[in-house]
């Protein structure tokens, strides 16, 4: 830290001699903004970076704030420098000791050198390929979509209008989702979010249901299948000392009469040879 605090003051030191001090062969000296007018905009330190777009987000903001001020490009250089912090701020000290004597630290290189260490090509092309290749999968709406934004930085050629936006996003929804969501026009890429929110939240909605009705006839199906059974009486064991006694008969009146038989004869038949007939069956002297 203290190493780029000297570093700093000796370059504007020598910038301000350089810029003379005749209005005629060149500006004032004081017509750039001071270091204290670069802290005064606030501008964010950096250490190190989780993701690539990270470092790359550092340095659009810290170009940002040289828009507020009067600097050169070696003012620039100087004054990003010192934001450089921790680790980020030991790999710029050894970078710049490696360079050649008398090379002249500008912004470009600065940022060249900062972008070849922290957003490497290698890493660039591997998230733009996590990109062309986000689904939804089993994720929902909302995470698919913060996915996406995430990603969208990686492949700014697919999604440089709305329409190029939204058949990306469109390309990785779900089978469901794509089904009802396939074929709507829509004139933005929000107007076409808040629609898949909505359809999500219908199909949501009906799948509980589903879900719902199914469980409950299940459950009915169960409890017929378990109906209580009569229960069967059970056959006792005899008891010890115990006589049988079988079932009493019914009684059967005694008439003396044998059963009688009626046998049809032929009408007219009523001579002694019908009268003879009768008295036979039925056991009746002659």
């Amino acid at each position: 830290m203290v190493e780029n605090e000297r570093l700093l003051t000796e370059t504007i030191r020598q910038m301000a001699n350089q810029g003379g001090r005749d209005v005629q062969h060149g500006p004032a000296p004081n017509q750039y903004s001071s270091f204290k007018d670069f802290i005064d905009t606030m501008p964010p330190s950096f250490r190190e970076a989780e993701e690539p777009l990270q470092a790359e987000e550092w340095l659009n903001t810290v170009e940002q704030k040289f828009r507020l001020l009067r600097l050169n490009e070696g003012l620039k250089a100087e004054y990003a420098a010192h934001q450089l912090q921790g680790p980020a701020g030991i790999w710029w000290n050894q970078h710049r000791e490696a360079l050649p004597d008398n090379t002249v630290v500008d912004w470009n290189l600065f940022r060249e050198a900062f972008k070849g260490h922290f957003i490497p090509l290698g890493v660039m092309e591997m998230k733009h390929t996590e990109f062309i290749q986000l689904t939804q999968g089993n994720k929902t709406l909302k995470k698919y979509l913060h996915a996406f934004n995430h990603l969208l930085r990686y492949a700014p050629e697919f999604v440089s209008t709305e329409s190029k936006k939204i058949a990306s996003f469109k390309r990785g929804l779900g089978p469901k989702l794509l089904k009802t969501m396939g074929r709507t026009k829509c004139a933005t890429f929000n107007e076409f979010v808040s629609d898949a929110l909505t359809q999500e939240n219908y199909n949501t909605a009906y799948t509980a249901t589903k879900t719902h009705k199914q469980a409950f006839e299940v459950g009915a199906g169960a409890s017929q299948s378990k109906a209580p059974v009569a229960a069967r009486p059970q056959n006792r064991a005899p008891t010890p000392n115990m006589r049988y006694h079988p079932p009493a008969k019914k009684n059967q009146a005694k008439t003396g009469f044998r059963k009688g038989y009626f046998i049809a004869l032929p009408r007219g038949n009523t001579g002694p040879s019908y009268a003879k007939t009768e008295r036979s069956l039925f056991g009746f002297g002659n």
